[in-house]
């Protein structure tokens, strides 16, 4: 993969439970969509939680590790994205079987890609 290239996709998730006082917390439950994105060079197939957006519309971005990021929403972010990036959870496992899915369809070569084009352009006159 490119330097330049990256690769995200959309993992929708509900009912999602996070972990609060060392126990999976049921009585928080949350639905929304985060961002995957495909963590770069030497990581084929790997992915990061990039943002998240929660079905009453809030939006958490990924902390910066450098900045002042004690508040309540990075914290937020980042028991939702440890659900998510954990393979050994449901949703993680649900999120990295999407991501290998959509991954895999973003690199592969489409060798027909120019007949398509030019059938496109000779039936766009007549529609």
């Amino acid at each position: 993969m490119m330097p330049a290239d990256v690769f995200s996709c959309e993992y929708s998730f509900d009912e999602l439970t996070i972990n609060l006082c060392d126990r999976w917390e049921t009585g928080l439950l949350l639905y929304g969509r985060a961002e995957l994105t495909s963590a770069g060079d030497g990581y084929d197939g790997e992915f990061y939680v990039s943002a998240i957006r929660l079905d009453g519309g809030a939006r958490l971005a990924r902390p910066h590790p450098l900045g002042n990021a004690g508040g309540f929403e990075a914290e937020l972010f980042r028991r939702i994205a440890a659900v998510i990036e954990n393979d050994k959870t449901l949703a993680g496992r649900q999120a990295a079987e999407l991501f290998a899915i959509e991954y895999g369809q973003s690199t592969e070569t489409d060798y027909d890609i120019f007949r398509k084009i030019e059938q496109e352009r000779i039936l766009e006159p007549v529609a």
